[in-house]
């Protein structure tokens, strides 16, 4: 009976078509850690932390098999490492974080994420639908997608919009894909603007489009910048469930209203399981429930799994696609995460929010 149940739970969980996918990533991400621990004896870029090498290697690995049958063998398990696992991830690294310095700002860094999250999801609507022409579906799911959390908020909000594949693609696509290039640049803005981990970590977790990124882009400057970041990030993702209802009224105020309250009530409590776990473990942790001990080994399995996660992020990135993506929705992300950048600078300057280096 005991081995009916562990073959059950192995199989709905860890079913086999994930394990080549899975060996890949990990191997990935231990080549990842070894290039990185040779390459910063010489370097002293964050350019060579491993959770960016592990996306880099994730990436050629994915562009190098483009018309090989190993990309639907390794898939399923990579995606599975750039979700599952992450999430994981996320929830873990709560233990290791002390609300005490990251909320020192008080309620200033709470009204600059509102601020970035409505004005980036109403300004890229503008430039979208009114200046470049798409269609306000289209332009609300890029929206969505880059002032709260990336793909999962467009894949939230496209039912409520009744939105078509080739807009989902659309804008997810090219947000991807710019996503990785903030990671790769962002870390300069730190010595080019003068700014504190602090305020770095403010800065990415307002700008970069989705929660891996965010980690890869912060964690390879610094580790506070990362537990900002995260914690910007995660603060970010529990606006989507309001702007869902929000989208949901409007969108159908004309239709029947028994159908409007079904739809609301599905989307009402919308928040991810990893984001409750990071805030009640942060809490455990501000509150030394969760000792010194113990935070320190949920954050060394989390760096782990980051690792592992980047390299399934990157076998996701398939760089053909780009060409695949019409240039008014590409300009049209690009003024977004201007707006994201332009107004996390701003703020962090007028509000004070300078933290300690």
């Amino acid at each position: 009976m005991l081995t009916a149940f562990k073959d059950s739970f192995t199989e709905q969980y860890f079913p086999k078509t994930l394990h080549n996918g899975i060996l890949i990533c990990i191997c990935g991400g231990a080549l990842a850690y070894i290039f990185s621990a040779i390459a910063e004896n010489y370097f002293a870029s964050g350019f060579f932390n491993a959770l960016v090498i592990a996306l880099i290697i994730g990436v050629i690995l994915r562009n190098s098999l483009r018309t090989s049958n190993l990309i639907d063998i390794i898939n399923p398990g990579s995606k599975w490492t750039s979700s599952k696992l992450l999430e994981v991830a996320v929830f873990l690294l709560g233990a290791s974080i002390s609300f005490g310095q990251i909320i020192e700002a008080g309620p200033k860094i709470f009204i600059l994420i509102a601020i970035s999250v409505s004005g980036g999801l109403l300004i890229t609507w503008f430039i979208g639908h009114r200046l470049f022409g798409l269609s306000s579906r289209l332009a609300l799911l890029i929206g969505v997608g880059n002032s709260i959390c990336g793909n999962s908020a467009v894949a939230a909000v496209a039912p409520v919009l009744k939105a078509n594949s080739s807009e989902i693609t659309a804008a997810i696509g090219i947000s991807a894909i710019m996503g990785l290039i903030q990671i790769l640049a962002l870390p300069f803005l730190v010595p080019l603007l003068d700014l504190t981990y602090y305020q770095y970590g403010i800065i990415t977790g307002i700008t970069v489009y989705a929660v891996p990124q965010v980690v890869a882009a912060s964690f390879s400057v610094s580790t506070l910048s990362g537990q900002v970041a995260t914690f910007v990030k995660l603060i970010r993702i529990l606006f989507l469930g309001p702007i869902i209802v929000i989208i949901s009224i409007l969108t159908e105020r004309n239709s029947n209203s028994e159908k409007s309250v079904v739809n609301r009530k599905k989307i009402q409590g919308y928040v991810p399981w990893f984001v409750t776990g990071f805030i009640v473990l942060a809490i455990l942790r501000s509150t030394e429930i969760i000792n010194d001990q113990t935070g320190d080994l949920a954050k060394n399995f989390s760096s782990i799994f980051f690792i592992v996660a980047m390299v399934g992020l990157g076998f996701t990135c398939d760089l053909s696609e780009v060409k695949k993506v019409g240039a008014r929705v590409a300009v049209t992300i690009f003024f977004a995460l201007g707006f994201m950048l332009a107004i996390s600078l701003i703020g962090t300057s007028l509000l004070n929010l300078s933290g300690s280096a």
